[in-house]
């Protein structure tokens, strides 16, 4: 079976191209009688993003683990700390119109009687809620004596 196929899209001849693509790609399996998916959809972040805000979260549930427990998970972090930026800037004029795409957060009774946060993933972020995630990250971990390591970008 084909693998699964993303191409980010900036131009015109691209999207042409990619299309050109996935017809040439999937045409042997459909006329094998396999079914498949074809997907366009708006960029929301970048993976350069994704790995900048990731190291941060990582970096301060390390140092930050010992001495406020909840942090110590980094997946735990990424929640906690998703969800205090969002309390810190969800009525930034900048920023607002892009919580409320994520509509209401709410919290649930999970089936084994665990308490599940719902309404927001990381993997929703615009590029402009990653990036202010990252600031706001930078600014969290100063302000609680996080020594971060230098950022290299795209790796």
């Amino acid at each position: 079976m084909a693998e699964r196929l993303t191409m980010p899209l900036w131009e015109p001849v691209q999207a042409h191209k990619a299309i050109t693509h996935i017809y040439n790609t999937a045409k042997p399996y459909l006329m094998a009688g396999h079914r498949m998916v074809a997907k366009l959809e708006p960029e929301t972040r970048r993976d350069n993003h994704n790995r900048h805000f990731h190291s941060l979260i990582g970096q301060i549930s390390q140092q930050l683990g010992a001495t406020v427990p909840d942090l110590s998970d980094t997946e735990d972090a990424k929640r906690i700390l998703i969800s205090a930026f969002r309390i810190d800037t969800r009525n930034d004029s900048d920023l607002a119109d892009e919580w409320a795409k994520f509509g209401d957060v709410r919290m649930g009774r999970g089936l084994r009687g665990e308490v599940v946060l719902m309404g927001i993933q990381s993997r929703d972020f615009t590029i402009k809620l990653a990036r202010a995630f990252i600031e706001w990250l930078y600014a969290f971990g100063v302000e609680h004596g996080v020594r971060f390591k230098a950022w290299e970008g795209e790796q």
